[in-house]
């Protein structure tokens, strides 16, 4: 039987704007099984960001569980978090903002500063 390996159970999240509540997801289920490859789609503000930043950690749902892998992120606290991340989720923004002085390499390599990895694990891992 094949793993899943992200799993949406019950999400809702909602935004207020401008006094107005905007919900995005609403109870939302979604599986996906370990080693698949999943494509979001969909028009503007229907809820893309929205679930890559729950399943990434950086932003929390008003309701339901997010899970990735064994964790479940929608359980973690402030402070677990950050450390869950820098671990195991890399993010690559439309707007990336790589500094130019550095290679692409070296790019990478620069959050696993953060990390108790040695300069030759780092350099390996990126």
């Amino acid at each position: 039987m094949t793993r899943q390996f992200i799993t949406l159970d019950q999400v809702s999240k909602s935004y207020t704007r401008g006094g107005e509540k905007l919900q995005v997801l609403d109870q939302l289920d979604l599986t996906i099984p370990e080693g698949d490859f999943v494509a979001l789609m969909g028009p503007s503000g229907s809820g893309k960001t929205t679930i890559l930043n729950l399943v990434g950690g950086l932003d929390s749902c008003d309701s339901g569980t997010v899970s990735v892998a064994d964790a479940e992120v929608s359980a973690m606290s402030r402070r677990e978090l950050p450390a869950w991340r820098s671990r195991h989720v890399g993010f690559v923004f439309q707007s990336f903002n790589l500094l130019p002085v550095l290679t692409a390499h070296e790019n990478v390599m620069l959050p696993l500063q953060l990390t108790p990895l040695s300069a030759a694990e780092r350099r390996k891992q990126a």
